[in-house]
Protein backbone atom coordinates (compact mmCIF):
# COMPACT_ATOMS: atom_id res chain seq x y z
CA UNK A 1 0.00 0.00 0.00
CA UNK A 2 1.35 3.78 -0.56
CA UNK A 3 -0.41 6.49 -0.66
CA UNK A 4 0.18 8.79 -3.96
CA UNK A 5 -1.64 12.10 -5.27
CA UNK A 6 -5.02 13.48 -4.43
CA UNK A 7 -8.35 13.97 -5.46
CA UNK A 8 -9.03 17.59 -7.22
CA UNK A 9 -11.80 19.39 -8.22
CA UNK A 10 -11.58 23.09 -9.81
CA UNK A 11 -8.29 22.95 -8.03
CA UNK A 12 -9.49 22.28 -4.64
CA UNK A 13 -8.36 18.91 -3.34
CA UNK A 14 -11.10 16.73 -1.85
CA UNK A 15 -10.48 14.46 1.44
CA UNK A 16 -10.08 10.87 1.06
CA UNK A 17 -13.42 8.98 1.55
CA UNK A 18 -13.91 7.33 5.15
CA UNK A 19 -17.17 5.85 3.64
CA UNK A 20 -16.35 4.84 -0.14
CA UNK A 21 -19.55 3.23 -0.70
CA UNK A 22 -22.87 4.38 -2.13
CA UNK A 23 -23.54 7.58 -1.18
CA UNK A 24 -27.75 7.88 -1.35
CA UNK A 25 -29.12 4.62 0.90
CA UNK A 26 -33.03 5.83 -0.10
CA UNK A 27 -32.37 4.23 -3.44
CA UNK A 28 -31.13 1.11 -1.61
CA UNK A 29 -28.29 -0.26 1.28
CA UNK A 30 -26.21 -3.07 1.28
CA UNK A 31 -27.07 -3.68 4.26
CA UNK A 32 -29.81 -2.41 7.70
CA UNK A 33 -27.27 0.28 9.50
CA UNK A 34 -24.98 1.19 7.44
CA UNK A 35 -24.45 4.37 7.38
CA UNK A 36 -24.44 6.41 3.81
CA UNK A 37 -21.18 6.94 1.84
CA UNK A 38 -19.03 9.81 1.83
CA UNK A 39 -17.38 10.00 -1.32
CA UNK A 40 -17.34 12.69 -3.61
CA UNK A 41 -20.20 13.14 -6.14
CA UNK A 42 -19.93 14.31 -9.75
CA UNK A 43 -23.18 15.69 -10.18
CA UNK A 44 -21.70 19.03 -8.02
CA UNK A 45 -19.36 19.64 -10.79
CA UNK A 46 -20.62 17.56 -13.93
CA UNK A 47 -17.79 18.10 -16.21
CA UNK A 48 -14.87 15.45 -15.66
CA UNK A 49 -12.40 18.23 -17.12
CA UNK A 50 -12.98 19.95 -13.73
CA UNK A 51 -12.01 16.83 -11.79
CA UNK A 52 -8.13 15.22 -12.18
CA UNK A 53 -5.77 13.40 -10.23
CA UNK A 54 -3.21 16.04 -8.92
CA UNK A 55 0.25 15.89 -6.91
CA UNK A 56 0.50 14.47 -2.99
CA UNK A 57 -1.14 17.17 -0.96
CA UNK A 58 0.56 17.74 2.57
CA UNK A 59 -3.00 16.36 4.83
CA UNK A 60 -3.26 12.61 4.77
CA UNK A 61 -6.83 12.77 4.99
CA UNK A 62 -6.54 13.93 1.46
CA UNK A 63 -4.31 11.40 -0.43
CA UNK A 64 -5.27 8.56 -2.42
CA UNK A 65 -4.45 5.20 -1.21
CA UNK A 66 -2.88 2.81 -3.78
CA UNK A 67 -2.09 -1.07 -3.47
CA UNK A 68 0.96 -1.10 -5.94
CA UNK A 69 1.27 -4.65 -7.74
CA UNK A 70 4.02 -5.72 -10.11
CA UNK A 71 2.27 -7.54 -12.91
CA UNK A 72 4.89 -9.12 -14.85
CA UNK A 73 6.68 -6.24 -16.58
CA UNK A 74 4.34 -3.71 -15.34
CA UNK A 75 4.18 -1.41 -12.37
CA UNK A 76 0.21 -0.85 -11.45
CA UNK A 77 -0.91 1.14 -8.87
CA UNK A 78 -4.97 0.38 -8.19
CA UNK A 79 -6.68 2.69 -6.44
CA UNK A 80 -7.72 0.92 -2.86
CA UNK A 81 -11.57 2.50 -3.09
CA UNK A 82 -14.09 4.50 -5.52
CA UNK A 83 -13.24 8.38 -5.41
CA UNK A 84 -16.08 9.79 -6.97
CA UNK A 85 -19.38 7.83 -7.57
CA UNK A 86 -22.38 9.42 -9.95
CA UNK A 87 -20.06 9.41 -12.76
CA UNK A 88 -20.83 7.55 -15.96
CA UNK A 89 -18.61 5.71 -17.83
CA UNK A 90 -19.07 7.81 -21.01
CA UNK A 91 -18.24 10.90 -18.54
CA UNK A 92 -14.96 9.54 -18.50
CA UNK A 93 -14.13 8.24 -21.60
CA UNK A 94 -14.76 11.50 -22.69
CA UNK A 95 -11.45 12.90 -20.54
CA UNK A 96 -9.22 9.23 -21.70
CA UNK A 97 -9.61 7.47 -18.39
CA UNK A 98 -11.29 4.52 -19.56
CA UNK A 99 -8.67 2.65 -22.05
CA UNK A 100 -5.58 5.53 -20.51
CA UNK A 101 -4.18 8.56 -20.91
CA UNK A 102 -1.05 10.37 -19.49
CA UNK A 103 -1.02 12.23 -16.24
CA UNK A 104 1.95 13.50 -13.93
CA UNK A 105 1.59 13.01 -10.06
CA UNK A 106 4.94 14.76 -8.31
CA UNK A 107 7.15 14.74 -11.19
CA UNK A 108 6.36 10.79 -12.31
CA UNK A 109 4.41 9.78 -15.87
CA UNK A 110 1.49 7.41 -14.81
CA UNK A 111 -1.39 6.56 -18.03
CA UNK A 112 -4.63 6.81 -15.97
CA UNK A 113 -7.28 3.98 -16.75
CA UNK A 114 -9.77 1.84 -15.46
CA UNK A 115 -9.23 -2.19 -14.74
CA UNK A 116 -10.40 -4.97 -17.27
CA UNK A 117 -13.10 -6.86 -15.69
CA UNK A 118 -14.48 -8.99 -18.31
CA UNK A 119 -17.24 -8.62 -20.92
CA UNK A 120 -19.56 -11.43 -19.82
CA UNK A 121 -21.04 -13.13 -16.80
CA UNK A 122 -18.80 -16.03 -16.52
CA UNK A 123 -22.08 -18.48 -15.57
CA UNK A 124 -25.29 -17.11 -17.46
CA UNK A 125 -26.80 -14.46 -15.53
CA UNK A 126 -24.94 -15.53 -12.31
CA UNK A 127 -23.13 -11.96 -11.28
CA UNK A 128 -21.41 -14.03 -8.50
CA UNK A 129 -19.94 -16.33 -11.08
CA UNK A 130 -17.27 -13.74 -11.82
CA UNK A 131 -16.57 -12.15 -15.51
CA UNK A 132 -15.17 -13.59 -18.34
CA UNK A 133 -13.24 -14.66 -19.93
CA UNK A 134 -11.20 -15.18 -17.26
CA UNK A 135 -7.37 -13.30 -17.26
CA UNK A 136 -9.36 -10.13 -16.52
CA UNK A 137 -7.31 -7.89 -13.98
CA UNK A 138 -10.63 -7.51 -11.77
CA UNK A 139 -10.97 -11.09 -10.89
CA UNK A 140 -7.28 -12.24 -10.94
CA UNK A 141 -6.39 -9.44 -8.62
CA UNK A 142 -9.03 -8.33 -6.49
CA UNK A 143 -10.81 -11.26 -6.89
CA UNK A 144 -8.34 -13.40 -5.77
CA UNK A 145 -7.85 -15.85 -8.70
CA UNK A 146 -3.73 -15.07 -8.84
CA UNK A 147 -2.73 -14.82 -5.23
CA UNK A 148 -0.53 -12.01 -4.86
CA UNK A 149 2.07 -12.47 -1.51
CA UNK A 150 1.20 -9.65 1.08
CA UNK A 151 -2.78 -9.39 0.04
CA UNK A 152 -5.47 -11.17 1.71
CA UNK A 153 -7.70 -13.63 -0.27
CA UNK A 154 -11.39 -13.19 -0.33
CA UNK A 155 -12.94 -15.32 2.27
CA UNK A 156 -16.12 -17.54 1.60
CA UNK A 157 -18.03 -14.88 3.18
CA UNK A 158 -16.76 -12.16 1.02
CA UNK A 159 -17.77 -14.18 -2.11
CA UNK A 160 -21.17 -15.33 -0.71
CA UNK A 161 -24.82 -13.76 -1.30
CA UNK A 162 -25.52 -11.63 1.55
CA UNK A 163 -23.83 -8.75 2.87
CA UNK A 164 -23.38 -7.42 6.63
CA UNK A 165 -21.11 -5.88 9.06
CA UNK A 166 -18.71 -9.37 8.75
CA UNK A 167 -18.11 -8.20 5.25
CA UNK A 168 -16.95 -4.75 5.42
CA UNK A 169 -14.56 -4.73 8.31
CA UNK A 170 -13.06 -8.03 6.74
CA UNK A 171 -9.35 -7.87 5.22
CA UNK A 172 -9.85 -8.28 1.84
CA UNK A 173 -12.74 -5.16 1.82
CA UNK A 174 -10.73 -3.64 4.00
CA UNK A 175 -7.82 -3.46 1.18
CA UNK A 176 -10.12 -3.18 -1.38
CA UNK A 177 -13.39 -1.64 -0.30
CA UNK A 178 -15.44 -3.18 -3.10
CA UNK A 179 -18.66 -3.38 -0.37
CA UNK A 180 -21.41 -1.06 -1.82
CA UNK A 181 -19.65 0.55 -4.42
CA UNK A 182 -19.45 -0.92 -8.02
CA UNK A 183 -16.48 0.36 -10.01
CA UNK A 184 -16.40 0.85 -13.72
CA UNK A 185 -14.25 -1.39 -15.84
CA UNK A 186 -12.73 -0.58 -19.42
CA UNK A 187 -15.50 -3.18 -21.12
CA UNK A 188 -18.03 -3.02 -23.07
CA UNK A 189 -20.60 -6.09 -22.52
CA UNK A 190 -21.09 -8.51 -25.09
CA UNK A 191 -24.42 -8.86 -24.92
CA UNK A 192 -25.41 -5.13 -25.10
CA UNK A 193 -23.99 -2.41 -27.15
CA UNK A 194 -25.31 0.32 -24.61
CA UNK A 195 -24.12 -1.42 -21.17
CA UNK A 196 -20.38 -1.34 -20.01
CA UNK A 197 -19.28 -3.77 -16.95
CA UNK A 198 -18.53 -2.89 -13.61
CA UNK A 199 -17.60 -5.03 -11.03
CA UNK A 200 -17.71 -5.27 -6.59
CA UNK A 201 -20.71 -4.15 -4.43
CA UNK A 202 -22.17 -7.23 -4.02
CA UNK A 203 -19.53 -9.70 -3.03
CA UNK A 204 -15.62 -9.97 -4.11
CA UNK A 205 -15.94 -10.68 -7.46
CA UNK A 206 -18.95 -9.69 -8.53
CA UNK A 207 -20.09 -9.12 -12.13
CA UNK A 208 -22.66 -6.45 -13.05
CA UNK A 209 -23.35 -4.11 -16.07
CA UNK A 210 -25.52 -1.14 -16.49
CA UNK A 211 -25.91 1.76 -19.17
CA UNK A 212 -22.48 3.31 -20.45
CA UNK A 213 -24.41 7.09 -19.95
CA UNK A 214 -25.84 6.63 -16.92
CA UNK A 215 -24.85 8.19 -13.70
CA UNK A 216 -26.12 6.04 -10.11
CA UNK A 217 -25.03 6.65 -6.61
CA UNK A 218 -23.00 3.07 -6.24
CA UNK A 219 -21.41 3.40 -9.18
CA UNK A 220 -18.11 5.19 -9.74
CA UNK A 221 -14.35 5.29 -10.71
CA UNK A 222 -11.54 3.59 -9.30
CA UNK A 223 -8.40 4.77 -11.10
CA UNK A 224 -5.49 3.03 -12.24
CA UNK A 225 -2.26 4.10 -12.56
CA UNK A 226 0.46 2.53 -14.44
CA UNK A 227 3.71 3.67 -14.68
CA UNK A 228 5.29 4.59 -17.43
CA UNK A 229 8.93 4.13 -17.85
Amino acid sequence: MITLGGLYCDGVVQRLPTRPWIIDLSVMQPYPGIDPGNAADFTTAPQMSRWRIGDTPDNADEQLRWVMIKDGARTLLICDRVILFRVSWDDLHGEGLVNGRSIAVDQREYRCRLMTGGSRFRTENDGYSGGFPTGNEWDRLVGGEEPIAGLPQPSATDLDDTLDEVDRVGPHNQVWNWLGANSWTQTPFDGRSTARCCRGYRSANFFYLNTHSHRHEDIGWRPVLELVG
